[in-house]
C-alpha cells in the first residue's frame, strides 16, 4: 500500500513538470489554415497598402501551435511583420537553429515541428524583415530548386498574395537567391 502512495504521488507530481516540455498542436490545423489563408487572400487581395494583413503570420502561428508568440498584449493584436524585426534574433523566446542553407537546419525545422514545437522561417534584408513562413508538421520533401531537402511550411505572402500556400515545401517561399538570407528559428517552451 505504501508503494502504491507513493508510485501516485510520484506520478501526480511528474505531471506538471512533464507538461512544461511539451505543447500540443492544433487537430485540425491544416482545416483552419486553409481558413484563414481565404481571410488573407480578402485582405490583401482588398487593399493597396496590405501591410496590416501581415497580422496572419502571427495568428496562423497560434492557429497550429496554440501559442500567442506573435502577439501583443500591450496593441491587443498580432504583430505587422515590420514589428518582428528584433523579436526571433533579440528575444530568449526563440533559439537561432541556423541558416536555410544549411541540411541539418532544414531536418532539425520539420523535426521540431513534428514535435509540436513551433518554428518560423525569416527573410532578412538590411532593410528588416521581408517575410516569415511558419514551418508545420509534415515530411521533408526534395526541392529541385535549393537542392535538399525542406520542411512543410505555410507562407502568407504580402508582397505576391497568390504565391500565398497551405502545407508546401519551404522553398515555395523562398527563391533560391533568397535561402542565403533566411533563418530558421525555434520557440523556447
Amino acid at each position: 500500500m505504501r508503494l502504491k502512495s507513493i508510485a501516485l504521488i510520484f506520478s501526480l507530481l511528474s505531471v506538471p513538470f512533464l507538461n512544461s516540455y511539451s505543447q500540443s498542436i492544433n487537430p485540425k490545423w491544416e482545416t483552419d489554415l486553409s481558413q484563414l489563408m481565404d481571410k488573407f487572400l480578402e485582405c490583401a487581395n482588398g487593399s493597396k497598402e496590405n501591410l496590416g494583413c501581415s497580422s496572419y503570420v502571427g495568428e496562423s502561428l497560434a492557429k497550429v501551435y496554440k501559442i500567442n508568440a506573435l502577439y501583443s498584449d500591450k496593441a491587443k493584436r498580432y504583430l505587422m511583420l515590420n514589428e518582428m524585426a528584433s523579436l526571433f534574433s533579440e528575444s530568449s523566446q526563440w533559439k537561432l537553429l541556423g541558416h536555410a542553407y544549411e541540411q541539418k537546419t532544414l531536418t532539425e525545422a520539420q523535426e521540431l515541428a513534428n514535435a509540436h514545437k513551433a518554428v518560423v522561417a525569416v527573410y532578412t534584408t538590411e532593410e528588416g524583415i521581408k517575410h516569415v513562413a511558419i514551418i508545420v508538421p509534415g515530411e521533408l520533401q526534395f526541392s529541385g530548386t535549393w537542392g535538399f531537402q525542406v520542411p512543410n511550411s505555410v507562407s502568407f505572402v504580402l508582397n505576391e498574395p497568390s504565391k500565398s500556400y497551405v502545407s508546401k515545401g519551404l522553398s515555395y517561399a523562398f527563391a533560391r537567391n533568397m535561402m542565403k538570407d533566411v533563418t530558421l528559428y525555434s520557440k523556447n517552451y
